[in-house]
């Protein structure tokens, strides 16, 4: 009985832990929304260091993961993210961020299709209110 009280304080700080490190690399993310083919969309993206980023894409109740790279532009940065899934309709986001209007714009096409049609869109930071 002894031993599983002494469990309960580490194994509560351990989660408390793990909770905190997740806050803090979420801390960082930044949502843009907007229109996708008439439908909402959201991005999240975190950026992991100079030229890395992951993120998520939210469209149709579907969630994918994404990374990619991101490099400097005359108005801001350029991003490249894949959906890292293996569905059919896993794509490649391509997009710059204007920095002066913080507003995404930018293109995605499917991964695997000979169909290269790409989805144009304009994505702005999700309101906080």
């Amino acid at each position: 009985m002894k031993k599983n009280l002494l469990l309960i304080p580490i194994f509560t700080f351990t989660l408390l832990s793990c909770k905190d490190s997740h806050k803090s690399e979420d801390a960082n993310a930044v949502v843009y929304t907007g229109d996708f083919a008439g439908e909402p969309i959201e991005l999240t993206l975190t950026n992991l260091d100079d030229s890395m980023v992951k993120g998520e894409s939210r469209h149709k109740g579907q969630v994918s993961e994404m990374s990619g790279k991101k490099s400097a532009s005359l108005k801001g940065y350029s991003y490249r993210m894949k959906e890292l899934g293996t569905g059919q309709y896993e794509g490649e986001f391509s997009f710059e961020l204007d920095t002066s209007l913080n507003i995404i714009f930018g293109s995605w096409q499917l991964a695997d299709t000979t169909d290269r049609t790409a989805i144009l869109y304009t994505l702005r930071p999700k309101s906080t209110h």
